[in-house]
Order: C-alpha cells, then sequence, then structure tokens
C-alpha cells in the first residue's frame, strides 16, 4: 500500500540508531553575557504570564496556549481542495501528572512544595486547560480530528464535553498501562471526529488483547486506525447535481463522484517509551507491525485503496532521524511540520514538542525533544496547507519546562490543516 521512497538501509537501521544512541553527546554552550541578558528578557516574560494566569479563569484564559488564534498559523495557498485540520496531543494520563514529579508543577492544594511559580496539575482545574489547548472552546475553529495519547478521562469527561462541540469519539485502553502500578484506572489513546465532517466507516485496534506485552508478532505499540468517508460539502458542484438529481427522480440513487467516495485512513499510536538500544529496536518493530495492519485494514475494506489518504498522529517517542520515523518515511509519509519548516524557509518551526525536567524516583532530570508528529500521505497527492506555530523557550512560563501555565501537559498540543486531493 505504501511506496519504497526511502533507501531501504535507512528504513531498517535500528542497529545504526542504536549506535549512534551509545556515541552521541549534546554540550551546552558556553554563556555568554548576551546569552545572560536574553535569558533575563526570558525570565521576564515567564513571570508576566505566571501573573497573568493567576487571576480568574476568565482573564486567565487569555494566556493559555491557543494554536487556534489568528497569528498562530503558518500558511502556503491551495486552490480548491478540501481540507482536515487534524489535532495530536499527548494530554498526560492523570495517574502519571500525580506521580511523575514535575519540577514545573504540583498536584492539589495541600503539596508542601508548591509555590506561586508552579502549575496545579489537579484534575479539575487542568481539564479544563485541556480542554481549551484542544478547542479553544470554540466548534468553529476547532480541529476536523483530534488524536490523544495517555487519555485516562475519555468516558467521564473527554467524551461528553467534546460532543458538546460536535464531536463522536474511538477509544482504546490501554490493556498495559504504567498506570495500573499506581492503582489508578488504564489510559489509552482515542480518535475524536467531527460527525458534521465526517463519517465513521470501520476501525481496528491492533493487537488488542495479547496474552503478553512484548509479544512481537501482536505488539504495534499503542494504536487506533478508523476509517472515513469525508462528508459533501452541499455547495459543492456534485452536491448541487445530487440535490437537483433528487428532485427529477423522487428517491432514486444519486450519481456519486469521486468526492463523493473520498476515504481517509486516520491512525493514532503511542510507541515504547524507553530511551535505550532495547527502545529503539522495540519502536522499529511495533512500526513495521503498524504498517502491516494499515495495510490489511485499507486493502480490505477501502473502496479504492490506491486513492485513500492516511495520516498517523502520534507519539512515536523518537527523534526525527530515529528507524521508526525513517520507515514512516520510507513508506511515503510525510511530516507536516517538517515540510511548512521547508516551504517558508523557517528552521526552527519544530523546535520541541516536549520539554520536562522530573525529580521523580523513576525518571529524572531534563528532556526537550521532537518526538510528536502529524504524518500524512503525500506520495497520494495531500498537501500540507497550514500548521499551529508552537511556542519557543521564552513563552513558556516556567524556564524547567512543562507542564505549566497555559501547557496543562508535557507535550504540546500539534495541528495541522491537510488538503484532500479530489
Amino acid at each position: 500500500m505504501f511506496a519504497e521512497t526511502a533507501n531501504g538501509a535507512a528504513a531498517n537501521g535500528a542497529r545504526d540508531d542504536a549506535d549512534d544512541a551509545r556515541a552521541t553527546r549534546v554540550d551546552a554552550p558556553a554563556t555568554t553575557g548576551d546569552d545572560e541578558k536574553t535569558g533575563d528578557d526570558d525570565d521576564d516574560a515567564r513571570r508576566r504570564a505566571r501573573e497573568a494566569s493567576s487571576e480568574t479563569d476568565d482573564d486567565a484564559s487569555r494566556y493559555v496556549y491557543d494554536p487556534n488564534r489568528d497569528d498562530a498559523s503558518m500558511t502556503t495557498s491551495t486552490s480548491g481542495a478540501r481540507t482536515i485540520q487534524v489535532c495530536q496531543y499527548n494530554a498526560l494520563a492523570d495517574a502519571l501528572a500525580l506521580n511523575d514529579a514535575f519540577a514545573s508543577a504540583y498536584y492539589g492544594e495541600d503539596d508542601a512544595e508548591a509555590n506561586e511559580e508552579m502549575y496545579d496539575l489537579n484534575w479539575t482545574k487542568r481539564s479544563k486547560d485541556l480542554l481549551r489547548a484542544i478547542t479553544s472552546n470554540d466548534s468553529t475553529t476547532a480541529p476536523d480530528v483530534i488524536c490523544m495519547q495517555e487519555c485516562d478521562h475519555y468516558y467521564d469527561f473527554f467524551e461528553p464535553e467534546l460532543k458538546k462541540l460536535g464531536y463522536a469519539g474511538l477509544y482504546k485502553e490501554d490493556q498495559w498501562s504504567p498506570c495500573r502500578k499506581f492503582g489508578a484506572p488504564c489510559d489509552g489513546v482515542c480518535i475524536f471526529y467531527k460527525t458534521d465532517k465526517l463519517e465513521l466507516l470501520s476501525s481496528h485496534a491492533p493487537g488488542t488483547p495479547r496474552a503478553r506485552k512484548d509479544d512481537p508478532a501482536l505488539n504495534a505499540g499503542k494504536t487506533l486506525m478508523a476509517r472515513f468517508r469525508l462528508k459533501k460539502d452541499p455547495r459543492s458542484e456534485s452536491g448541487i447535481r445530487n440535490a437537483i438529481g433528487t428532485l427529477i427522480r423522487g428517491n432514486a440513487k444519486p450519481v456519486f463522484s469521486g468526492e463523493d467516495l473520498q476515504e481517509i485512513v486516520v491512525v493514532t499510536t503511542h510507541l515504547e517509551s524507553a530511551k535505550t538500544v532495547d527502545g529503539i529496536i522495540t519502536r522499529l518493530e511495533q512500526t513495521k507491525e503498524l504498517c502491516r495492519h494499515l495495510n490489511a485494514f485499507a486493502t480490505s475494506l477501502c473502496a479504492d485503496v490506491d486513492k485513500v489518504q492516511i495520516i498517523i498522529a502520534g507519539d512515536l517517542n523518537a527523534t526525527p532521524n530515529e528507524a521508526c520515523v525513517v520507515h514512516l518515511r520510507g513508506r511515503g509519509m510525510r511530516n507536516a511540520y517538517e515540510d511548512m519548516s521547508a516551504a517558508l524557509g523557517d528552521k526552527n518551526s519544530n523546535r520541541f514538542s516536549t520539554w520536562k525536567t522530573r525529580t521523580g524516583l523513576f525518571k529524572t532530570g531534563e528532556v526537550k525533544q521532537t518526538i510528536d508528529y502529524i504524518l500524512y500521505s503525500a506520495h497520494r497527492g495531500s498537501k500540507v496547507v497550514s500548521v499551529a506555530k508552537l511556542p519557543d523557550e521564552s513563552e513558556i512560563p516556567s524556564d524547567v519546562g512543562l507542564p505549566t501555565f497555559g501547557f496543562p501537559s508535557d507535550h504540546l498540543p500539534l495541528q495541522a490543516r491537510i488538503a484532500i486531493p479530489p
């Protein structure tokens, strides 16, 4: 189903990536006087954001990162193509927020180490911030498709709240969720879609259930895929033609065009998190298994498998040159943010998708990297129209990363608008 467009050795280079992982080390550059001045400016910006976010909820909402605001997108032009807007977000499971010991945040009012510079992760407050970050609480600008990972409040929060904005959803609970070790409900992955834009045709959850977490024959990561048909725009030529035909023929079957049958397969996934050699190899194997399931799913169900468009949005836990990402590029998938950066000449548009500093017993230290992606099937004619700008460090209120005021997860929400060919 996918066209091989990358060097085969690179697509299967887990061992090479593993060797690089052993050998690579990044040293921080020496600080100059100019750097110190810039740091002071960043501190002032963070202080102002914290002060603003400590006001009432209505006032603070102005300072929440909003990828839908007018000045927050990078755009190129298209003519006449139908588009679909996709959001990708690792929402940070509630149980992990409670137990991961982020340096930038605390959980609940009783935390002895809490102070005014730290963000409160308590779900009652954070849930509202998450919904605002995803949708801006505005159905007219909210994305058509939302792909989420680490979702552990699907039924009691996200599904009912997003239903109010015109969404329906699909959910796959993680059978091996890390939340279980804290005695909490399992998290999972989900896909929400606007019911006035997309019609759900079928779905598939690979490797569910399975007897062993690490069974290589069934392990496609935490993955959920859904097949949609783009609903017709009643103002389009085919919509008008079918409406006239219905009036003439009564209830006779309308004449369908290619536009009426346009299908899209959306995949959300959350791959192995270990930043080790074994983790690199596992993520590559999970990706290959995901592609195998995707091939079978699309080939057996799609009306025209050669024209179906593919969107993969997820937390791959892999940097752009790791083997699993290279493998997907080799299958014809393109990174929406990288392509927009190249088109507009902005090399810094995707600086990082996660930034956090943890002080707990299990995972400690600072992490800042790009591991979240919106990938689309450029080899089938799709094009990226726009992406939401990601903030730089000075726009984040904490100097130790996420989550923090205006950024309720340890990951940033990505958004991309993809043009679908007729």
